[in-house]
């Protein structure tokens, strides 16, 4: 009986591997994090962890000790990978107070872009929707559109 379990659970995931493989983000460390973890945990159950390096290193001990068995190199690689990709969320931006240095480092707006935010909000009052910024000149409005979850206003 234990070895018809096996069976179907090496089936079950080798049928779902692939589209598992495309959830994770591609970058240095992926093969290594699909192989040793992706088996138990999926990219939902990664990300809603988004931790620091430290906690990170935290879990992966842990599963060290629950099992999980790899060289010092790959769990090196995974925790990079890891802190990459699903560290800590970045902090939301609130539109109707950030300066003009602010929005460009945090936004990846031009020095023009960031100007413009704040001097449509100074002359035409606080924004209330993501679909305000709209509004704004010589604004590239896609820069916004990708960030919308971290605006805050």
């Amino acid at each position: 009986m234990r070895r018809n379990y096996r069976f179907a659970l090496i089936v079950a995931l080798l049928w779902a591997a692939p589209a598992l493989a495309q959830e994770f983000p591609d970058g240095p460390g992926k093969q290594t994090t699909l192989q040793l973890c992706a088996n138990c945990h999926g990219p939902d159950v990664i990300q809603q962890h988004r931790q620091s390096r430290d906690e990170w290193v935290a879990t992966i001990q842990k599963m060290v000790t629950s099992g999980l068995e790899g060289t010092p190199e790959q769990l090196t690689e995974i925790l990079d990978y890891l802190t990459k990709n699903f560290g800590p969320a970045p902090p939301p931006i609130n539109m109707n107070k950030a300066s003009a240095a602010d929005l460009e480092s945090s936004l990846g707006l031009t020095g023009k872009e960031a100007a413009a935010i704040v001097k449509y909000r100074t002359d035409k009052g606080a924004f209330k929707t993501v679909d305000d910024l709209k509004k704004v000149p010589d604004l590239d409005f896609k820069k916004i559109e990708a960030q919308k979850e971290r605006l805050v206003f």
